[in-house]
C-alpha cells in the first residue's frame, strides 16, 4: 500500500515498543507481539523488504508485522502448544496498526469519492482494501463471541497500546477508531449469542457476504437472507423515513433493497437487536439476568420473522 493520506505531524524515530501491557488476560499475547520486533526471522523479513526496523510507524512495517503474526499463529495453531484464545489475541494485537493504516486509506478514498469521484484505478485500489477491513472486524466479533466473560476495556487497551507505537502522535484518533471497531464487533457478537437462544437457522456471513451487507446469513423457508446488525436505530430510521415510522409500527428492523435486482436474496434485513451499551457495560456479553436475556432473544426472533414476512420469503 502506498500511503495516500497525510500524517499530521513529523514522526519520532527509534520508538521503543516495550510498553507495559496492563490487562492480565492479554499480557502474554502482548509480550509475544512486542518480542517479534527483535526476532531474527522478523528482522530478516524487514531487511528483505527494505523496511526500517527502527521505525514502526510506517504502513510497510505494520503490514510486515501482520504477515509475521499470521505465520506465527499458523505454526503454533497447528502444533497446539499455544492456546487458541492467545493466538487470536496475538492476531488482533499485531493487526491493529495495519487496520488503522488501511482505515485511514479507505477514509481518504471515500471522501474523495463523495467530493470528486474516483477513476477506475482508484476505485479498484480502494475496493481492494475492503476484504481486509471485513476480516479484521470479523476477527473482533469472533473473539468477543468466544470470550463473553472478558472485559471490553482490556480488549481496547491491548489494541490501543500496540497502535500507539505506530501512531504516537494520534492518541485521540487511535482511541476513537479502536473503540468504534471493538464496539461494532461486540454488538455483532452479542446479537449472535441471542440468536443462538432462538430457533432461527443462521450462520455468520463470509467476507463476501459481509461486503454485501450480510453480518449473518439466515435460512428461512429455503431462502438465504442477509442480516446486517446495527448498534443503534439510526440506520433503520433512515431507511424507514424517520423515527416516527419505527415508533408507529413498533419495529427495529428495515429492508434495504438492492435497486439493481428484484431478487429478494439480494435485499438485506437491517436489524437493531434491541440492546444498548448500558445493557453490556464493560463486558463482552449482556449484563442481564438469564430470563431477561431470553426475552431479548425472543424479541430478536420476532423482529426477524416480521422482516421475513415483509420480504415474503
Amino acid at each position: 500500500m502506498t500511503q495516500t493520506y497525510k500524517t499530521p505531524n513529523p514522526i519520532e524515530k527509534n520508538i521503543s515498543i516495550e510498553r507495559q501491557m496492563t490487562p492480565n488476560e492479554w499480557s502474554e499475547a502482548a509480550k509475544t507481539v512486542r518480542q517479534f520486533s527483535s526476532e531474527p526471522a522478523f528482522l530478516e523479513m524487514l531487511q528483505t523488504e527494505r523496511i526500517s526496523p527502527t521505525d514502526p510507524t510506517t504502513v510497510e512495517y505494520a503490514n510486515a508485522l501482520s504477515v509475521y503474526a499470521q505465520d506465527y499463529c499458523d505454526v503454533y495453531g497447528q502444533d497446539g502448544t499455544v492456546e487458541q484464545s492467545e493466538l487470536e489475541q496475538v492476531r488482533l494485537i499485531a493487526n491493529a496498526p495495519y487496520f488503522l493504516h488501511v482505515k485511514k486509506e479507505v477514509s481518504f478514498y471515500e471522501h474523495k469519492r463523495s467530493t470528486q469521484g474516483l477513476n477506475k484505478d482508484e476505485r479498484e485500489y480502494y475496493q481492494g482494501f475492503k476484504p481486509y477491513m471485513v476480516w479484521y472486524n470479523q476477527a473482533l466479533s469472533d473473539y468477543a463471541y468466544s470470550n463473553p466473560n472478558e472485559k471490553m476495556s482490556d480488549l481496547n487497551k491491548a489494541l490501543i497500546e500496540q497502535s500507539l507505537v505506530a501512531f504516537p502522535r494520534e492518541t485521540g484518533v487511535v482511541e476513537r477508531e479502536i473503540k468504534m471497531a471493538t464496539r461494532g464487533g461486540r454488538t455483532e457478537a452479542v446479537a449472535r449469542s441471542l440468536i443462538d437462544l432462538t430457533s432461527i437457522d443462521y450462520a455468520p456471513g463470509t467476507i463476501e457476504d459481509d461486503l454485501k451487507g450480510g453480518d449473518f446469513i439466515v435460512m428461512h423457508n429455503g431462502n438465504r437472507v442477509k442480516v446486517d446488525i446495527k448498534s443503534s436505530l439510526s440506520s433503520i430510521a433512515h431507511i424507514r423515513g424517520g423515527y416516527d415510522q419505527i415508533e408507529k409500527q413498533q419495529i427495529t428492523y428495515a429492508i434495504s433493497k438492492d435497486k439493481r435486482s428484484s431478487d429478494k436474496s439480494q435485499h438485506t434485513v437491517v436489524l437493531f437487536p434491541g440492546f444498548t451499551d448500558s445493557d453490556i457495560g464493560d463486558s463482552l456479553s449482556l449484563n442481564l439476568s438469564q430470563p431477561d436475556i431470553q426475552k431479548r432473544a425472543d424479541f430478536v426472533a420476532k423482529q426477524l420473522n416480521l422482516a421475513f414476512a415483509e420480504l415474503r420469503v
